[in-house]
């Protein structure tokens, strides 16, 4: 079986829609970009988002807001702090996401990027949404693992965090599923280029990670997330 690497962008930047999803498709690649139905390119940039998901590439849903739980060593918009939130409002909000998303691709399947990385909501440790969003979504990305899977695909799936690495670091991680050809593996980024993000990938390493994997089928295969959850046998049990 191929391995499987799944390049997911997070934030919906127009770095994305111009520059990084007509890259991937040049290669023959599919990403995941993961939209918050709120931005503001992606109703500016309407006709180029459309564009990304007719190049095969899909398009995931982080939420409308980004609301996420506040850290000790940073602050978050106090509109959207998932403290605040209950689970309706949390659902409400994903559900509205996903009609929105469906109106610019059409697809009634989707996966979530779990904003900040976060399944809780409310005061305290928080209560746990995620049995309230399993009807929504076929997977959810949430949580760091910095090597790759192997076997059946779970509800939750962590991903490899690249943003600031080097291609090199990154090819060394992926070059460990060669011979592990059921393996898969999540990268998971921001902007790609200094100036489109806080946390960003250099354009230039950037350029050679997607031509290091296109230059590898035949044992590796760049697809979308849901493509490599279908391809996997569910598994028997979820985390």
């Amino acid at each position: 079986m191929t391995a499987l690497i799944c390049l997911t962008y997070d934030d919906a930047l127009p770095v994305h829609r111009a520059v990084v999803a007509p890259a991937l498709a040049e290669r023959g690649l599919h990403g995941t970009f993961y939209v918050p139905a709120a931005r503001d390119d992606l109703h500016l940039g309407l006709d180029g988002w459309r564009r990304v998901a007719e190049m095969g590439h899909e398009l995931g849903n982080h939420s409308c807001w980004h609301p996420c739980r506040t850290r000790p060593e940073w602050g978050w918009k106090p509109s959207y702090r998932l403290e605040d939130y209950d689970r309706l409002r949390i659902r409400d909000e994903l559900l509205l996401s996903n009609r929105v998303l469906h109106l610019i691709d059409g697809c009634s399947e989707r996966s979530y990027g779990a904003t900040c990385g976060d399944l809780t909501c409310g005061l305290g440790e928080g209560e746990s949404f995620l049995d309230d969003i399993r009807d929504l979504f076929t997977v959810v990305r949430s949580g760091v693992r910095g090597k790759p899977m192997t076997g059946a695909a779970h509800f939750v799936l962590s991903a490899f965090q690249v943003d600031h690495r080097r291609a090199d670091e990154i090819i060394a991680v992926i070059e460990t599923m060669c011979n592990l050809p059921d393996s898969w593996m999540l990268l998971a980024m921001h902007g790609v280029g200094s100036g489109t993000h806080l946390n960003f990938m250099d354009a230039d390493e950037h350029r050679r990670l997607i031509d290091w994997i296109a230059d590898q089928r035949g044992w590796l295969e760049a697809v979308t997330v849901l493509e490599a959850v279908h391809s996997r046998t569910p598994a028997a049990v979820d985390p």
